[in-house]
């Protein structure tokens, strides 16, 4: 039976909240004062999700490209041009501003910013080591974008999806490192993603999550996840761990509809803005000001809750100003 408009909504919207709480929970640094190191209990919190976390947040993006580009024939030149206006237009935003807000904190960073023109255009191109270093899912975002033609055609076909698909699986074990330094917008990663992205689109076309919705399913996906995660098998533990949070959020979209409906649509500026109030938490109120062992759970809610919900108040005043140009530097209509 084909699921619902409604209900299918509902279980993406979780799995998309999910996938940005993950995020947001790897972003967790509160340091031990013992040690110098980041509490062990905030690694260890996100240990188990490493391998699903941001394959999960390219797979969605797929399958979104899918659901509302792709099955509703929108020209090519149509996408680029939106595609442009949602992810390059915030890209060079928050470039500027990553780079900006560095060069003004450099005293309370771990790793100052050079002070130079030269070094702030890299930031655009080159993402390792510079103040841009978290956009650069944007740029391998975009650059699938650009394959907008390609998959198109293939959707056309069932027996090219498959080809295209193991394709990208055995795409992904290619070693581009060594080229590294040649890894201009991050094209040289795009290998290690291909997979997850063209997964969205293949898992979608054919509405694979209809054999998802079962709880001895997520019972078994969660035993081969962990199967798969102790030995170390890195692709095959990722597309599982996929299907296992799809599995789960189906069957709580059932019991729990609007479960993270406070955040859930707002994932691309939590994205964008997160990081700046995690580590205003981290470095100026608990390293600084507060710090106390005994208050760290609490500061862990507080990193956590000021990563999601601070950028989600700001993107909530911005979709009030009326100059457009300024809701598109924040991905907003």
């Amino acid at each position: 039976m084909i699921m619902k408009q409604k209900e299918r909504i509902q279980w993406l919207g979780i799995l998309r909240g999910l996938n940005i709480l993950l995020v947001i929970m790897v972003h967790v640094q509160l340091v031990d004062m013992s040690t110098g190191e980041n509490h062990s209990f905030c690694s260890a919190l996100s240990f188990p999700f490493n391998p699903i976390r941001m394959p999960l947040f390219i797979f969605i993006s797929g399958g979104l490209l899918y659901l509302s580009r792709i099955r509703k024939n929108i020209p090519t030149k149509a996408l680029y041009k939106d595609k442009f206006q949602r992810i390059m237009i915030p890209f060079f935003f928050f470039v500027t501003f990553y780079y900006l807000l560095k060069v003004l904190f450099n005293n309370f960073t771990k790793t100052p910013t050079l002070l130079s023109i030269n070094y702030f255009f890299d930031s655009f191109i080159y993402f390792s080591n510079h103040p841009s270093a978290p956009l650069w899912f944007l740029a391998t975002l975009m650059l699938f974008m650009l394959l907008y033609p390609l998959f198109c055609f293939l959707c056309k076909n069932n027996i090219l999806m498959f080809i295209f698909l193991l394709f990208s699986a055995a795409f992904s074990f290619v070693d581009l490192d060594v080229q590294s330094s040649w890894n201009v917008f991050s094209v040289l990663d795009i290998n290690h993603y291909l997979i997850y992205f063209f997964f969205g689109i293949f898992f979608f076309k054919y509405e694979l999550y209809k054999y998802l919705k079962s709880f001895p399913i997520l019972i078994a996906l969660i035993i081969v996840y962990f199967i798969l995660f102790y030995f170390q098998i890195k692709l095959a533990v990722s597309l599982v761990g996929i299907m296992m949070l799809i599995s789960l959020c189906l069957l709580v979209a059932s019991y729990y509809p609007n479960l993270f409906s406070s955040f859930r649509e707002y994932i691309f500026q939590i994205y964008l803005m997160s990081l700046p109030f995690q580590t205003f938490v981290e470095l100026i109120l608990w390293k600084h000001l507060f710090y106390n062992e005994q208050l760290f759970f609490i500061f862990y809610i507080v990193n956590v809750l000021s990563g999601l919900m601070i950028p989600v108040l700001i993107a909530k005043y911005i979709e009030r100003c009326p100059i457009r140009v300024i809701r598109l530097c924040f991905g907003l209509q």
